[in-house]
């Protein structure tokens, strides 16, 4: 059983990284679905037994640790959840995720392929990928689809694909200005390569917050789906021999990257440190944000420095 000190702080990492939850009986916590994003607080997690599920889109787990790991939030905090239920349970616990397939939504239309009459939602969808800078060629390459009914309407679908070609993620994004629930995820870890099928491992590579900045550099960038780096990245940054990666943060993420920075350049790893002078590299454009990771040189421990004081 959990001890009050150990229950406060479970309760206060789950409210910071799911929103403030609401107590239950049976030391059940309900919080809204990071999943599904129903409107109602549909996601129970249990504090002793550690299971979590939601009862709207199904997404479930057997330990807290895990749905924190599909998160791919701070690593400290991960850690302390697994510190936490370690030292109060003896029964052995598997480290890796539960395995999860996942599916394109059985929804899903080819965004490249103009349906046959009159729909909407093609047409928004066509014209939100336009402003965002993309092209038909650019929507083809990356698969990009969108639903215009189920779970996921209202939404373009782009979808990744790991080394071995099998998908193992998707974003789903509101074409709709007005929806407050931008982005919909798929109810499976983060802990993904995104666009992996698309990496030269032998090239410079290029890491990036968003799907949107990896698709606008269009050449050898993968999306974060965060500020962190998830572990499957990491470890396959090293196995592969990666020489050279471009860190290409948003603008209010420069903390985060100069600890990579400094974390990749001390693994032997030539680093160059890019700072948008807009909020991110979509919003850059193609031409001026591939100028820029061809003329920014390698970052320094000055560099690093620098950045830090002028970042206080």
């Amino acid at each position: 059983m959990l001890s009050q000190n150990d229950r406060f702080t479970v309760i206060s990492i789950l409210d910071d990284v799911l929103g403030v939850g609401t107590s239950l009986k049976g030391n059940e916590q309900a919080h809204y679905c990071p999943f599904c994003h129903h409107h109602k607080k549909k996601l129970q997690v249990n504090l002793e037994t550690q299971k979590w599920h939601c009862w709207v889109c199904d997404s479930k787990g057997k330990r807290v640790s895990s749905l924190l790991y599909r998160l791919n939030v701070d690593p400290k905090k991960f850690k302390r959840i697994k510190e936490i239920y370690d030292d109060h349970y003896t029964t052995p616990q598997n480290d890796k995720e539960e395995r999860v397939q996942l599916f394109l939504p059985k929804e899903y239309k080819p965004l490249w392929k103009k349906p046959s009459g009159i729909n909407p939602s093609y047409n928004n969808a066509i014209h939100y990928m336009t402003q965002r800078g993309f092209t038909m060629n650019d929507i083809q390459r990356f698969q990009v689809g969108f639903c215009d009914s189920g779970l996921y309407s209202g939404r373009v679908i782009i979808p990744s694909y790991d080394d071995t070609y099998n998908l193992n993620y998707f974003i789903a994004r509101s074409f709709y200005p007005d929806e407050k629930m931008k982005y919909k995820n798929p109810p499976v870890s983060k802990n993904v390569i995104m666009f992996d099928s698309f990496i030269n491992w032998t090239q410079p590579i290029t890491l990036v917050e968003g799907v949107f900045d990896a698709m606008t550099i269009k050449r050898n960038s993968i999306p974060l789906l965060g500020k962190f780096v998830p572990k499957n990245l990491m470890n396959k940054i090293f196995s592969k021999g990666v020489k050279k990666i471009h860190i290409l943060l948003d603008s209010d993420a420069q903390e985060q990257a100069l600890y990579y920075v400094d974390y990749f350049g001390k693994q032997g790893i030539e680093v160059i440190n890019i700072v948008p002078d807009q909020k991110d590299a979509n919003e850059m454009g193609f031409t001026k944000v591939n100028e820029l990771i061809k003329t920014t040189k390698q970052t320094s421990f000055e560099d690093i420095i620098s950045q830090k004081i002028l970042s206080i």
